[in-house]
């Protein structure tokens, strides 16, 4: 079906459309690090901070945050089912499961949604079942996954994830990500900004936002295995 410029592909033919015309090109690596500038801001409180990340790809993102000149404010990594912040400033020692995360904040989490939005990749794989659209200068691929409905777009020239917006049905909740600033990384291009938005319900009827603004300064290709270290101290509270 052809109509106005636009050109429906729909869920027969997904994996030859990927895999031609609508390919997106991600970052091949395995080690990666990057500075990063954070800031964030909620309801509640607004944070900023530097950042030193090392990531191997699909298992491990480690963080390190200064919130001032030569002051380490915390450390700490994401795994593939949960998030540890050791809190240096306050000595605590906060732990999530993805679970209990996705259930404080009414919003499905995961690894590879905290991936994607570091180096810019879809999180979610693409399979026979999603539905593909090509509209002017980009191309859309709609996913369904459990209660979430997530629209990725795709830029022509730059083959790579400008925004991402995922509905929840079981609840008015949204995500929204957007990538700009595009620069090669390895002969890639790579979004050196990323904004996140999400809009959720707090008890059940009352709305909260919380946004992360992301600034990559240096991001690189690691070509040696990296290190993760994440020290404890066994006085921290744990919360």
């Amino acid at each position: 079906m052809q109509s106005c410029g636009n050109k429906f592909i729909g869920k027969k033919n997904a994996k030859d459309a990927i895999a031609t015309e609508y390919q997106v090109d991600e970052l091949e690596f395995e080690y990666l690090s990057s500075r990063t500038k954070f800031k964030y801001k909620s309801e509640k409180e607004k944070r900023r901070a530097n950042a030193q990340i090392r990531m191997k790809k699909d298992s491990l993102i480690w963080f390190r945050l200064t919130p001032g000149v030569g002051i380490e404010g915390a450390r700490g990594i994401i795994t593939q089912d949960s998030l540890i912040i050791v809190d240096k400033i306050h000595k605590q020692v906060l732990s999530y499961s993805f679970e209990k995360l996705s259930q404080e904040l009414n919003f499905e989490f995961s690894f590879d949604l905290f991936q994607s939005l570091l180096i810019g990749d879809m999180p979610i794989k693409t399979s026979s079942d999603d539905i593909f659209e090509k509209k002017a200068n980009h191309f859309f691929i709609t996913q369904d996954v459990g209660d979430l409905t997530v629209v990725n777009q795709i830029g022509n020239k730059t083959r790579k994830l400008e925004n991402l917006v995922a509905n929840s049905s079981l609840n008015e909740n949204t995500l929204e990500i957007k990538y700009t600033e595009f620069k090669e990384v390895e002969e890639k291009p790579f979004a050196y900004k990323a904004l996140m938005v999400l809009n959720y319900l707090v008890d059940g009827n009352k709305k909260g936002k919380a946004t992360i603004d992301i600034e990559h300064n240096r991001v690189k290709i690691e070509a040696e295995k990296l290190k993760f270290p994440l020290k404890i101290p066994s006085s921290y509270e744990r919360k």
